[in-house]
């Protein structure tokens, strides 16, 4: 008998206590802020590039035309974030709830997750090619594209998420259940070792597999 699909550890999400409201286009010099409420702000042209955040809650901000690129999120909550491009490459997600909002697409290529829950969010392209994904929980996300090519992922969970398209090619994956995930389509099916799926998925799969394998079905 395999052994069962072990599941994220992932801490008892808490609000944050903040201290007093924020304004994303006055970080101090160093760009730190710890314990602010960023709520219904406007980051358009905000240079958030190598900025930390710390138990702060950001409540309907848009971050459309932020640079985010290496920003670090930790004990935070986001809450409702819209934008139709959200541009944060090689960021860092650590112990920080994302719950409900739209974004068009998320370009995270090369960021690093721990310990993050994703909730309740309207995706269209998430960019995760190259990250490090660990302890991380999807539920009630609909996601059109998930590209997590050359990834890493290490204990994560969909749980009822929708997946239009999945992109493995070349991932890595360990204690990876997608059991809660209605998949459409799938690329890179040879990389879906260490992950768990349902009888009735492997079965939707069959063609991909047979494909890939250049199996001839008659």
């Amino acid at each position: 008998m395999s052994a069962p699909v072990k599941a994220p550890r992932l801490p008892a999400f808490k609000e944050p206590t903040t201290q007093g409201s924020g304004d994303l286009t006055g970080l101090d010099l160093d760009g730190r802020a710890e314990g602010l409420l960023f709520e219904s702000d406007d980051a358009d042209g905000v240079d958030l590039e190598d900025a930390v955040f710390t138990e702060c809650i950001f409540r309907s901000v848009a971050l459309q035309g932020a640079p985010m690129a290496r920003v670090t999120f930790g004990d935070c909550r986001i809450e409702e974030v819209n934008a139709p491009v959200l541009e944060a490459p090689e960021s860092g997600w650590w112990n920080t709830a994302v719950v409900g909002g739209r974004i068009g697409s998320a370009e995270l290529y090369g960021a690093t997750f721990r310990s993050v829950l994703f909730e309740r969010a309207k995706l269209g392209y998430l960019n995760l090619r190259r990250a490090k994904i660990k302890d991380v929980m999807f539920r009630d996300v609909h996601i059109e594209e998930l590209d997590a090519g050359t990834a890493n992922l290490e204990r994560v969970s969909f749980v009822d998420c929708t997946i239009d398209t999945l992109v493995l090619n070349g991932a890595k994956l360990k204690d990876v259940d997608l059991r809660g995930a209605r998949l459409r389509t799938l690329s890179g099916i040879s990389s879906l070792k260490g992950a768990t799926v349902t009888y009735e998925q492997l079965m939707d799969l069959a063609p991909i597999l047979a494909g890939e394998l250049g199996l001839k079905i008659e």
